[in-house]
């Protein structure tokens, strides 16, 4: 073991072991110096970077040019994207985003709009009210004005038809009006919309129908209705009544 120990000792002394160790040594700082130092200042001078220019909600030519003058190629992804806020045909989305940092000559990925998305409008006859407003949110319409209307065969409260008519295509969030039977009519008047007239002018409207004023109450409006103005009636306006019959009215005070 003597020996050994010995022998290295030697041999750590010789000219040729110290030439050694500074050749690694020296190998070793210049990799680092090339990776670190040298490496990104080559790759620099041959690959110049620039800020990827916002194109959302411009067209394909605008966006062309843009890209053009920033230095950068595009290309269209496969498949578009609803938007309910950029029109069909105009950037919805890039990548990578507007403002990163990118190699000049990279091409940047847009995905099209293709707008709203439409929908068919359901066959809603034959159906009731809560079935009808279950269907057009399921197809993301929007339930609007309730109408009554008259009809010989489809029973009260049931569907008769919707407005537009169902079968059009129309986009997606559009308000579908509904037509809901007062079944049969006959001998019976439509109590209109008094909400906002002033009390004042209601009476001579309901002398014309044939209709008896009730009780009249008074409510603060929480929407600034008028004061003295038709806050709401009972029975409801657009049902059919019979001539004499008698409607309450809550007023604003």
């Amino acid at each position: 073991m003597n020996k050994i120990k010995s022998l290295w000792n030697k041999v750590r002394q010789t000219a040729i072991f110290k030439a050694f160790v500074i050749w690694i040594v020296v190998v070793i700082v210049l990799v680092f110096l090339v990776d670190k130092l040298l490496m990104p200042a080559f790759a620099g001078a041959f690959a110049s970077t620039g800020t990827v220019p916002n194109l959302e909600g411009l067209s394909e030519q605008a966006a062309d040019s843009v890209l053009k003058k920033a230095g950068f190629k595009y290309e269209w992804t496969e498949e578009g994207r609803y938007s309910t806020q950029i029109p069909a045909g105009m950037v919805l989305v890039q990548m990578p985003k507007a403002g990163r940092t990118a190699k000049i000559g990279r091409t940047v990925k847009l995905t099209k709009s293709l707008g709203l998305r439409k929908v068919v409008i359901p066959d809603l006859r034959g159906k009731s009210q809560k079935q009808a407003d279950i269907s057009l949110a399921r197809a993301g319409l929007v339930q609007g004005e309730v109408i009554k209307g008259a009809h010989q065969s489809i029973p009260r409260g049931v569907v008769i038809r919707t407005i537009p008519i169902a079968g059009d295509t129309v986009r997606v969030g559009d308000t579908v009006h509904v037509v809901i039977s007062a079944g049969v009519t006959t001998g019976r008047i439509l109590l209109p919309n008094f909400e906002g007239i002033l009390m004042d002018e209601v009476y001579p409207h309901m002398d014309r129908l044939g209709f008896k004023v009730g009780s009249i109450k008074r409510m603060k409006s929480e929407d600034g209705a008028r004061p003295g103005s038709v806050i709401e009636t009972s029975p409801k306006y657009g049902d059919y009544l019979k001539p004499g019959s008698r409607v309450d009215f809550i007023i604003a005070d």
